[in-house]
């Protein structure tokens, strides 16, 4: 599947997940929400890592689990804004978590960056400041 489709399902997938949190935590303790969600995202993952076959232990797995904590906490801390904090505000202002990979993708995997891309994170700095104010 062309990568673009698999992103563009991400995005709306993912604004689903968020606008579902935002309803969900009106009534129900944010850790409860968080607990029962992540709990249910471990499905689709295993049934697409079983049926790809290549479900196994590398040396690498450490830094995987390192980074699903990474993971954990924030999302944590996504819940916690999103019970106390406008999901106008707390969906795109995560969202902004972008800029983090994007500039260590440049710095430490030497990976190319055009005049558009830093234009387009320009504007992704120029969203923090706006939304968070």
């Amino acid at each position: 599947m062309d990568y673009r489709l698999l992103s563009f399902l991400t995005l709306l997938l993912w604004g689903i997940w968020g606008f579902m949190t935002k309803i969900l935590t009106r009534d129900i303790a944010a850790e409860t929400v968080a607990f029962w969600s992540t709990l249910a995202s471990v499905i689709p993952i295993l049934l697409y890592a079983l049926a790809a076959g290549t479900m196994q232990w590398v040396r690498a797995a450490p830094l995987a689990v390192l980074s699903g904590l990474a993971a954990g906490i924030a999302t944590v801390c996504f819940y916690m804004a999103l019970k106390s904090g406008p999901a106008s505000v707390v969906l795109p202002l995560t969202g902004m978590y972008i800029i983090i990979p994007a500039v260590l993708g440049y710095i430490l995997l030497k990976e190319p960056v055009t005049v558009r891309h830093i234009v387009g994170l320009g504007f992704a700095v120029l969203a923090v400041i706006f939304l968070s104010r």
